[in-house]
């Protein structure tokens, strides 16, 4: 069966960069995301002591949080709602719900009257404005695949049924996916070298070095980054794993389920003799990605031991390819990328997607792209419905193109 593009691309409609609920929860939950400084809507600073326990259940996103209001510091302890407007509150019938009674802040990302029917005492938040200060900020950069999540029922899903085992329409779904998390990345970096003009270099070692922290230790190696700029680490490469190793002494490392091959220190010491090479900026100039061209590069970042290939493709699209599109060296997303390693937000959409006995190498892990789409897909959707999938958005556009498809097309399907 033949899905037109189009509709596949209504789904990613709207902003290029879409906040959602989702991030604004990560962000109040995460004290690296969340501002230091905080105030109400009507000017009272507000402290965050302790945001609370995220509630995978009924009721409230946050339980059991610590605040503390004031000069006076008066503290406050109960729950927290987010929303993404102040009207989200009456829309979910919150203020008749007995579960939201001990609310004591409602964080918002934008603006607007609070709610009447909010507890009385509660702390209206206007997050999105305190972010706003940070340039080039991008929903990309908080990595909502880290945080708590409610998992879905094992019956089949409605993208599932939609699908319905056919790699063709898999191939077109992941493909829009991929193209366009591939386009809201390069947009994220075209805005980062709009603000930083002159440190081209340093924001794409920056962001080569995020990836290679991996999901956990992104934020530490990017902290690497900053505090050793390419500028040394190319005019001392004889000095630059010693440097690096000094400037990761002082970062807190998360080691969990870590292996001692992919520990921060082997890491770094990867990635100093990686941009300690005369040739490293070669990836930040390149203008072709074809299949050639892309196992070319995969051997580079791969070569003398520096990382797996996995991560060396995981590099590639995240980093080298949106550079390259954020500065116009190339037009359109390529079909086909190194496969990367599936990590297991990816494992679990193509669970849901392709049924419980799909094979793999048929519909995705063959091809980077198709691993990127299912990332995106997880962020934009899986993370973003209520646990019976019936509101997902890309189920529902599936089903429409299965249901408008000439009857030739339905009966192959």
């Amino acid at each position: 069966m033949k899905i037109e593009r189009c509709k596949l691309r209504r789904c990613y409609r709207g902003a290029p960069e879409p906040m959602t609920e989702r991030h604004v929860q990560a962000i109040w939950y995460d004290r690296d995301l969340r501002p230091e400084r905080l105030e109400t809507c009507d000017g009272v600073e507000i402290r965050v002591v302790h945001p609370g326990t995220w509630n995978l259940e009924a009721g409230p996103d946050f339980k059991n949080a610590v605040l503390e209001a004031g000069p006076e510091r008066k503290r406050l302890v109960g729950d927290i709602e987010v929303h993404m407007s102040p009207a989200g509150w009456d829309a979910h019938g919150h203020g008749e719900d007995p579960a939201y009674a001990n609310v004591i802040a409602h964080v918002t990302w934008m603006g607007g009257p609070a709610p009447q029917s909010l507890p009385a005492g509660t702390a209206s938040i206007w997050l999105g404005r305190f972010m706003a200060s940070r340039p080039g900020f991008s929903p990309e950069q908080v990595d909502i695949t880290a945080y708590p999540f409610a998992k879905l029922p094992a019956d089949d899903r409605p993208c599932y049924r939609c699908i319905g085992g056919d790699s063709d329409v898999a191939a077109e779904v992941l493909t829009a996916a991929g193209e366009h998390r591939m386009r809201v990345k390069a947009r994220r970096l075209a805005a980062i070298l709009e603000a930083r003009r002159g440190e081209r270099e340093q924001i794409f070692y920056e962001e080569a070095m995020n990836a290679l922290g991996y999901k956990r230790n992104s934020p530490g190696f990017r902290h690497v980054a900053e505090i050793v700029p390419y500028a040394a680490v190319a005019g001392e490469p004889e000095n630059a794993e010693a440097a690096m190793l000094a400037a990761g002494a002082f970062v807190e490392w998360d080691l969990r389920g870590t292996r001692p091959l992919n520990s921060p220190e082997a890491r770094l010491k990867a990635a100093a003799r990686l941009f300690s090479t005369p040739g490293a900026m070669y990836l930040a100039e390149v203008a072709s990605f074809s299949p050639a061209a892309v196992k070319s590069m995969v051997k580079i970042l791969a070569g003398r031991g520096l990382m797996g290939r996995g991560r060396a493709a995981a590099v590639i699209a995240n980093v080298v390819l949106p550079f390259a599109l954020a500065e116009g060296r190339v037009d359109s997303v390529p079909q086909w990328l190194p496969p990367e390693d599936l990590s297991m937000p990816v494992r679990l959409v193509a669970f849901r997607m392709f049924g419980r006995d799909h094979n793999p190498a048929v519909y995705y892990s063959k091809n980077g792209l198709c691993v990127q789409g299912l990332i995106q897909i997880y962020r934009d959707f899986c993370l973003q419905v209520h646990p019976d999938c019936a509101e997902c958005e890309l189920a529902g556009d599936l089903s429409e193109s299965v249901a408008t498809a000439p009857a030739s097309v339905k009966a192959a399907t």
